[in-house]
């Protein structure tokens, strides 16, 4: 059961990172949104919002460690230096847990969606009047 959200967290890694080449930043959401709201099935909510997490989390981290090592780690420097930081690294894990929210989120946005829609059961009226 968890291999395939595994499966599903790469491929959302993968087209996320392709779909950032493209687009904004906010361009994350919809690969998690699309996985919650086609893969949730039952009313167990944490792996799909851990999925998004993981995936954006993990690629958000892995951009940000490159561009400190490919910058010479002087652009997270003058990061850290203006919000008063005391290390270069907390840039890199505010951007993954940034990533990993707005993942998590809109794939928890999605799996609820599908649940408020699939589970929607019309309501019966009684043939006896209430007084």
């Amino acid at each position: 059961m968890y291999n395939n959200y595994i499966i599903y967290g790469a491929s959302i890694a993968i087209g996320s990172s392709l779909l950032q080449l493209f687009f904004p930043w906010w361009i994350v959401v919809f690969p998690c949104f699309l996985l919650g709201l086609l893969k949730q099935k039952k009313n167990n909510f944490f792996p799909i919002f851990s999925t998004g997490f993981i995936s954006i989390g993990l690629l958000w981290g892995v951009y940000a460690a490159m561009i400190q090592i490919y910058t010479g780690s002087e652009l997270s420097h003058r990061v850290a230096e203006m919000f008063q930081l005391p290390s270069n690294d907390f840039i890199g894990i505010i951007s993954a847990m940034i990533g990993g929210f707005t993942g998590g989120l809109s794939a928890l946005c999605g799996a609820l969606i599908k649940w408020a829609s699939v589970d929607l059961k019309p309501v019966e009226k009684s043939s006896t009047p209430s007084e």
